[in-house]
């Protein structure tokens, strides 16, 4: 499982950087003064509301700080479920940079002839790395030692405001559990068309983690903002529902639904 075994510390490293190189982009937003006269009337609410989004991406760079300044080889040889771990963050990160570089324009082609010929090709390339990870998950062995890591890693309930982040992250890992006899053991046929859920709330806990771990290495004010940002992260990432698999039902309605919508008949389609 070529996509898991390459996730050490050097992409770990390598992501952040790549997120950190497309945020900084985005900086230059908060500081631009024109950014406030491009909205329509009421531009105070427009800049308001840009600024939002703009915090939003640059907790996630936070958090993607934090995961990667803690990455490590597992010691004692080969750990399927730290390998595992660490691909669905990798995940998280690489979703997060593609995300920045849609909203700067970069990478996004303008028109259909714009499309480069190799974007089928990454599509699908992103696509095989879930595959992988969630067949890797369908191991109980795997699924379960994962949990047990975040679990450690999440620790006790902190005091404080961290508390608030703390709770939503232990709702998120303890839904892990709720749906867990969905994808251990299953086709990963019908899971993997569902299993972004699992990779991105797996990705998501682990950065949430070691950005809510992060707070007491700092002193004072910034404590209390990465405790903040920690707590806008599980708030942005973790509140939805535990991850359900998808089923042969799933699947099937999901051809439809593709048949529907694009026009197309099953057998222009491959593998449906």
């Amino acid at each position: 499982m070529s996509a898991v075994e390459a996730a050490g510390e050097a992409a770990a490293t390598a992501a952040a950087a790549a997120l950190e190189n497309a945020t900084r982009r985005l900086r230059t937003v908060l500081d631009a003064p024109e950014a406030g006269e491009a909205g329509p009337a009421g531009a105070s609410a427009w800049r308001a509301a840009l600024d939002e989004e703009l915090c939003d991406r640059l907790i996630d760079l936070a958090a993607a700080r934090a995961w990667a300044a803690h990455q490590a080889a597992p010691a004692g040889g080969q750990d399927p479920a730290a390998d595992v771990l660490r691909g669905c963050a990798l995940w998280a990160v690489e979703t997060d940079t593609a995300r920045v570089l849609a909203m700067t324009g970069t990478g996004r082609p303008a028109t259909d002839a714009d499309v480069p010929d190799g974007t089928a090709r990454a599509a699908v390339a992103a696509h095989g790395q879930v595959a992988a990870l969630v067949t890797a998950l369908a191991a109980a062995e795997v699924y379960d030692g994962v949990r047990d890591r975040l679990r450690t890693a999440l620790g006790p309930c902190p005091v404080g405001r961290a508390a608030a982040a703390w709770e939503i992250a232990e709702s998120a890992l303890s839904g892990l559990g709720t749906t867990r006899d969905e994808w251990v053991g299953a086709d990963p046929a019908h899971t993997a068309a569902g299993g972004w859920v699992l990779v991105d709330r797996i990705g998501r806990l682990a950065l949430a983690v070691a950005l809510l771990s992060a707070a007491p290495a700092y002193q004072d004010e910034q404590a209390e903002t990465c405790v903040n940002a920690a707590r806008r992260y599980t708030w942005n990432h973790l509140r939805q529902p535990a991850p359900e698999a998808a089923t042969a039902v799933h699947v099937r309605r999901t051809a439809e639904l593709v048949d529907w919508i694009a026009g197309s008949a099953p057998a222009e389609r491959s593998g449906v």
